[in-house]
C-alpha cells in the first residue's frame, strides 16, 4: 500500500478554490455537509432534492428544487438538461445520483457540465453488491458467503448452505428503498424466506442472499480515499462505527475516527482491484469468529460520514472542488483520531434495543457518551436544518421503533417484507 498520511493531526489551511456552482443531487445529512463546506470555498450550491433533505432550509445553498417520489431521477436529469448552465459541477450524494451521471456524463459534458471525476464501470460495478463482493473475492479480500437469487428451489438450497438467520440484500439498495424503509430483509427460517423472496420478486427488486456476520456494531469499520488520475491515493483514513440503527443493518448512530492499519491496507487493496477513481469508500465487519474482515459495501460518492471525515482533518468535497476547478487540492496531514459523531435520538434507539437484548447497559451506554461530541446537522451559523430535524426526527423514529416492535411481535412471515 502506498504510504499512507499518518503524521499528526493539525488544521489545514489552504488557498480557496476558485468560486462556481456546484449542483448536488439527492443526498441528507452528507449533502449538507458538502454544501457548508463549499460554501466556505464561496462556491454557490444548488440542491435537488427531497422534502425531507436537511439541505432544503440550510443558509449554505442559493437555491433547492425539490423532487419527491419515485420519478426523482428524471426530475433531476430534466433539470440538468433543461436549467443546468456550462461550467456548473455535478456532486452525486446518493446511488441513485451516481448512477444516473454514470449513464449520462456524456451528455452531461456536452452540454458543458462537469460531473463529479470517477471511473463509470467501476462505479457501476461496486453498486452491484454480487459484483463487488466477486471483486473482492479475486483480490483476497474476505466477504461474507451470499449467492444470487435465480428460481425458488435455488433460493431454498442457497439459504440450507448459508443458515438461518440470513438476509436478502438488494443488489442496488436504491431500487430496494423505493419500496421498504430499511437497508436488508433478515429471515430467520424458510417460511419467512419463501414470503420476502416472493414479494421483491414480485416487485422485481433484485436481490442476493447473504449471511449475516456475527459480532457486535462496534465490529464496523470504514476506508476512505481519493484516487487521482494516476491511479494512487491522495490520503488514507479510517473510522469505526460504534452503533447504528436499526441494530444488525442500519445507519451509524455513533460514529469514531480510529486509525487501523488492517482496514486501510485492505480498504485500498479492493478500491484498486475495482479500479475506482476519485471518491472511495469501502466499509467491513471484523468477524469475531476468525478475526477477518469482511466486505460490507463500498460507496463511490460522498458518504453519510462525510461530516465526521471532514471534522477529522479530511475535507472531501474541497479536494474535488478543487481538482475540478484546476485549482490546488488542501493538503491532508493525518488524520485526528478520537473525533466521535453523535445522532442523539437514533443512538437513544439503537441503545434501547441494544439493552433488550443484553448487549449494552444504561450505564455502559451513558459512560460511552461521555465525550466531547460533534454532531452531523447542528451548525451555530446554519441552524435552521437542525432546529426542524429536532422537531420531525423523534417522531420518524417513534414510527420506526413501532413499526419494528409490531414486526417482531408477529410470527407471520409476511411482517418482514412490510
Amino acid at each position: 500500500m502506498p504510504a499512507a498520511s499518518r503524521a499528526p493531526w493539525r488544521p489545514v489551511v489552504s488557498e480557496p478554490a476558485a468560486p462556481a456552482t456546484v449542483v448536488l443531487l439527492g443526498g441528507a445529512e452528507n449533502a449538507l455537509s458538502v454544501a457548508r463546506s463549499l460554501d466556505r470555498r464561496g462556491a454557490r450550491v444548488i440542491a435537488l432534492g427531497d422534502s425531507a433533505s436537511p439541505l432544503r432550509h440550510s443558509r449554505r445553498r442559493v437555491a433547492f428544487h425539490r423532487a419527491d417520489g419515485d420519478s426523482q431521477a428524471d426530475d433531476w436529469l430534466r433539470w440538468l438538461r433543461d436549467d443546468a448552465a456550462p461550467g456548473m459541477l455535478v456532486f452525486p450524494c446518493c446511488d441513485e445520483a451516481l448512477e444516473l451521471v454514470g449513464r449520462h456524463r456524456d451528455e452531461l459534458a456536452s452540454r458543458g457540465l462537469v460531473p463529479l471525476e470517477a471511473d463509470d464501470r467501476a462505479v457501476a460495478n461496486v453498486l452491484d453488491k454480487q459484483t463487488a463482493y466477486e471483486i473482492a473475492r479475486r483480490a483476497g479480500i474476505a466477504t461474507p458467503r451470499t449467492a444470487r437469487l435465480g428460481s425458488w428451489p435455488e433460493v431454498a438450497a442457497a439459504a440450507s448452505e448459508i443458515g438461518f438467520p440470513c438476509a436478502l440484500k438488494p443488489v442496488h439498495i436504491h431500487e430496494f428503498r423505493q419500496h421498504f424503509r430499511r437497508k436488508v430483509i433478515v429471515v430467520r427460517d424458510l417460511a419467512a424466506l419463501h414470503a420476502a423472496f416472493a414479494r421483491t420478486s414480485e416487485l422485481g427488486v433484485a436481490m442476493i442472499l447473504t449471511e449475516i456476520i456475527p459480532g457486535a456494531e462496534d465490529r464496523y469499520c470504514s476506508y476512505f480515499t481519493y484516487v487521482d488520475e494516476r491511479g494512487a491515493p491522495m490520503f488514507h483514513f479510517t473510522k469505526r462505527k460504534l452503533r447504528q440503527y436499526p441494530v444488525g443493518f442500519g445507519g451509524g448512530t455513533y460514529h469514531l475516527v480510529e486509525w487501523a492499519d488492517d482496514v486501510a491496507e485492505q480498504g485500498w487493496r479492493f478500491v484498486q482491484a475495482a479500479g475506482l477513481r476519485g471518491l472511495a469508500n469501502t466499509e467491513f465487519k471484523r468477524d469475531p469468529r476468525d478475526g477477518l474482515l469482511k466486505l460490507i459495501e463500498c460507496n463511490a460518492r460522498f458518504t453519510g460520514g462525510n461530516e465526521i471525515v471532514r471534522l477529522a482533518g479530511v475535507d472531501l468535497a474541497a479536494i474535488a472542488y478543487a481538482r475540478m476547478t484546476g485549482a490546488v487540492p488542501p493538503p491532508v496531514h493525518g488524520q485526528r483520531d478520537g473525533v466521535r459523531m453523535w445522532y442523539p435520538v437514533e443512538d437513544t434507539l439503537a441503545f434501547l434495543e441494544a439493552r433488550r437484548t443484553g448487549d449494552l447497559t444504561a450505564l455502559g451506554w451513558l459512560a460511552g457518551l461521555l465525550h466531547h461530541q460533534r454532531f452531523p446537522v447542528w451548525s451555530v451559523t446554519d441552524p435552521l436544518p437542525s432546529i426542524l430535524a429536532a422537531g420531525r426526527t423523534p417522531a420518524r423514529a417513534l414510527r420506526k421503533l413501532l413499526s419494528r416492535g409490531s414486526a417482531e411481535r408477529s410470527s407471520s412471515p409476511e411482517a418482514v417484507v412490510q
